[in-house]
C-alpha cells in the first residue's frame, strides 16, 4: 500500500512512489523570484484599493458645492477633488509650460498661470497646448485679462513625482518650462502666499485648451488584473519547482 505522508528518503521527502529532492541552487533561486512575484501581486492589489478609495472620493466630492478659497484654506484634511470658484486676476507674464504632456501623440505642454485670489497666489492649471513645429519658440498663451471667475476642481501636486532632471528654480525665466510642479520651489516667486493646491478649469471648448484631467487615470479593475497575473505566475513557479524536483522511485 502507498504512503501518503511524506518521510525522508535519502535526504528527500517520500510521497508514496515519488520523492523530492531539490538542490541548493535552484532553490534559492525559486525562493528569491518567488517573493518578488508575491510582491508585486501584493503591490498590485495596494494600487487598486488607492484607486477604489480615489474613485469614491471623486464621487463624494462631485455633488458638493463649489468651495471658495478661504474655505480650502482653512482644511487640514485632503482637499483633493474639491470643486472650486474663484474670482481674480491673471498675472499673464508668468505662465509655466509643464512639459512632455503629449495629447494624442502630439507634443505639448500644461499651461499653469498664476491667479492673484484674495491676496493669495492660486496655480490655475487651463489645460494642455501644442509645442508647435519650433520647440525652442515658446508656444503663444492667451492673456486674460482683469478680475475673472474660474470654476475647477482642487488637486494637489505630487512633490516626489519622479524625473530624470529636478527643474532649476534659481535662474527663471518667463514662460518657465518645468518637468513637474512644485509648489513649494514655485511660492519664493511671487510676493504673495501661494495656495496649497493647484486648479486644473473645467473643460471648455472655447477657451482654446484640452482638458481631459483623468484620460490617463488608470482604473482599479486593471491593478486587479495584473494582480492575478503575479500571482498566477508565482503559483506556476511553485508548481514548477516541485515537479521539476520530484523524481518517481525506482523499486
Amino acid at each position: 500500500m502507498a504512503v501518503l505522508s511524506p518521510r525522508v528518503f535519502r535526504s528527500g521527502l517520500r510521497f508514496g512512489g515519488f520523492v523530492f529532492q531539490p538542490t541548493w541552487i535552484p532553490t534559492i533561486a525559486t525562493a528569491l523570484m518567488a517573493t518578488l512575484l508575491f510582491n508585486l501581486g501584493l503591490w498590485q492589489l495596494n494600487r487598486a484599493h488607492y484607486k477604489d478609495t480615489v474613485l469614491e472620493r471623486m464621487e463624494q466630492r462631485a455633488d458638493s458645492k463649489p468651495f471658495e478659497l478661504t474655505e480650502l484654506l482653512r482644511m487640514d484634511a485632503d482637499i483633493n477633488d474639491f470643486p472650486v470658484q474663484l474670482r481674480g486676476r491673471f498675472l499673464n507674464d508668468f505662465n509655466f509650460l509643464l512639459d512632455n504632456r503629449p495629447h494624442q501623440q502630439i507634443p505639448g505642454y500644461e499651461v499653469l498661470t498664476p491667479m492673484l485670489v484674495d491676496n493669495h497666489i492660486v496655480l490655475i492649471n487651463r489645460g494642455w497646448i501644442a509645442q508647435g513645429a519650433d520647440r525652442s519658440k515658446p508656444p503663444l498663451v492667451p492673456a486674460l485679462e482683469g478680475e475673472i471667475d474660474v470654476t475647477g476642481r482642487s488637486h494637489v501636486p505630487n512633490p516626489d513625482f519622479f524625473v530624470l532632471k529636478e527643474d532649476e528654480y534659481t535662474q527663471v525665466s518667463w514662460p518657465f518650462l518645468i518637468q513637474k510642479i512644485d509648489l513649494e520651489k514655485s511660492a519664493p516667486l511671487f510676493d504673495y502666499p501661494m495656495a496649497p493646491f493647484i486648479l486644473r478649469l473645467d473643460p471648455d471648448p472655447a477657451s482654446g485648451f484640452v482638458r481631459e484631467w483623468h484620460s490617463h487615470f488608470m482604473g482599479p479593475e486593471k491593478h486587479y488584473g495584473y494582480a492575478v497575473q503575479w500571482f498566477g505566475l508565482f503559483a506556476a513557479l511553485l508548481v514548477i519547482y516541485v515537479v521539476v524536483n520530484t523524481r518517481r522511485i525506482d523499486r
